[in-house]
């Protein structure tokens, strides 16, 4: 006889993340003004995550008063809630206009999130509805990893080129990736 209560583990998993009296991770996310810390429970972290599992190995763990301690600096307290609730109940909402899904791929792909990322990946290279230009491009820019999600991104812009070098991002461009655009468009 097979007994199956998915949904109540998915509920007590829930639990854990509205609750964290029982955490042991102290998470600070962001950068300058912008920085919030976030708790969690290691088994949860290192169970889902590449990242966290070598976090919190002996020979890289950091702790502070009994918690492990880590600094994601390259990720806003914004993204890092979505991939909290990833991590914890296997889903991803983003509702949020502010919120690109690039952000969220970048960031699942410094934690070890290799599913996500993949999800992630597939979304943008074939629905251009889900990029948010100029800014994703901007970002894409400051990762040479990400090749393809880059030519896509280059050639959304290519296709409106107006909206681009008039938005506020156009200035943060650097001499190389405003020649690639060049360069496309050509072709």
């Amino acid at each position: 006889m097979n007994y199956e209560h998915t949904q109540n583990l998915a509920n007590d998993l829930s639990n854990l993340l509205k609750d964290d009296s029982n955490s042991d991770v102290k998470i600070r996310v962001g950068k300058e003004q912008n920085i919030k810390e976030f708790k969690a429970h290691s088994i949860i972290l290192s169970s889902r995550s590449i990242y966290f599992q070598k976090a919190f190995s002996e020979q890289w763990a950091k702790k502070e008063d009994g918690f492990f301690i880590s600094s994601q600096p390259n990720i806003s307290p914004k993204v890092f809630e979505i991939l909290k609730n990833y991590i914890y109940l296997g889903k991803i909402s983003v509702d949020n206009n502010e919120i690109s899904l690039v952000d969220i791929l970048i960031a699942s792909d410094e934690l070890g999130l290799l599913e996500l990322y993949q999800q992630l990946e597939k979304r943008l290279l074939e629905n251009e509805s889900a990029w948010k230009l100029p800014k994703d491009f901007i970002t894409l820019c400051q990762h040479d990893r990400l090749s393809s999600l880059y030519q896509v991104a280059v050639g959304l812009v290519c296709k409106n080129p107006k909206f681009f070098f008039k938005s506020k991002e156009f200035s943060n461009m650097k001499e190389e990736h405003l020649i690639q655009i060049l360069k496309h468009d050509e072709n």
